[in-house]
């Protein structure tokens, strides 16, 4: 396959997949969540994501987006590049990354016209990338969350969609500051520490009563029966029909 750069909304609800090719996205308006192999972390324009090729991904846009979402073939990682995909990474995008991004976009009907084009451009926003993330590391921000407020409110509010804007809100900082600071607090990411807690209801759900699991994963925020069976094989290493069984 040649490089794709393409410019589409992400769905309003969780799905997963995975695919043989590497893959970059980021938010031109709105954001996502994303969980990548176990990783998770938000996209949207200040914060983009790479998606090593084989790892399963979820994915689910917030409200109206737009996400600039970039396939990237194996071969036309070189071998000074490959850091760049050796594990899921999140990246923040500053001023000059911005500028090149919005060309992308504007720019957007000429990528699939000139194959060559898609992968020049590419190559040199991996090497901007490849620059940014290990020449010259951002410094770790400290700071302190009600963690005990945060637990509470996405307990209460479990079946609902629970971006980070959201949790933000019920912290009272901006979203990027709290992100930052979740993970500083509890080392993970504020889509990781959903993604279990929606998990851990579930199974507590699955042992103490009858509902069907197509309920449950309403009940706990996954989109589909399908979504909580392989999110819930992946973190507990049995899917939930054997765990029921045999409770």
């Amino acid at each position: 396959m040649a490089t794709r750069i393409r410019t589409f909304p992400l769905p309003n609800n969780c799905h997963h997949h995975d695919h043989d090719y590497h893959q970059l996205v980021i938010a031109m308006r709105g954001q996502a969540e994303f969980e990548i192999a176990g990783r998770g972390g938000r996209v949207d324009v200040l914060h983009g994501c790479l998606v090593p090729g084989g790892d399963v991904h979820f994915y689910e846009g917030i409200g109206e987006n737009a996400h600039i979402v970039i396939d990237v073939p194996n071969e036309d990682v070189s071998t000074n590049m490959e850091r760049l995909f050796d594990a899921p990474r999140y990246f923040e995008a500053d001023a000059g990354l911005r500028l090149l991004l919005a060309y992308i976009q504007r720019e957007a009907s000429t990528w699939s016209l000139y194959p060559e084009a898609a992968t020049g451009l590419t190559q040199g926003l991996m090497g901007a990338l490849h620059h940014r993330m290990f020449d010259r590391p951002c410094a770790p921000v400290r700071g302190k969350l009600d963690l005990a407020l945060l637990e509470a409110y996405v307990h209460k509010h479990l079946n609902e969609p629970l971006p980070v804007s959201r949790l933000a809100a019920v912290a009272h900082v901006s979203v990027g500051h709290f992100h930052l600071l979740f993970r500083d607090a509890t080392g993970m990411t504020p889509y990781q520490y959903l993604l279990e807690a929606r998990l851990r209801r579930a199974r507590e759900l699955l042992v103490q009563t009858p509902m069907p699991l197509a309920e449950i994963a309403g009940q706990v925020g996954f989109s589909s029966q399908s979504a909580l069976t392989h999110a819930f094989r992946r973190f507990y290493g049995e899917p939930p029909g054997r765990l029921r069984r045999l409770h």
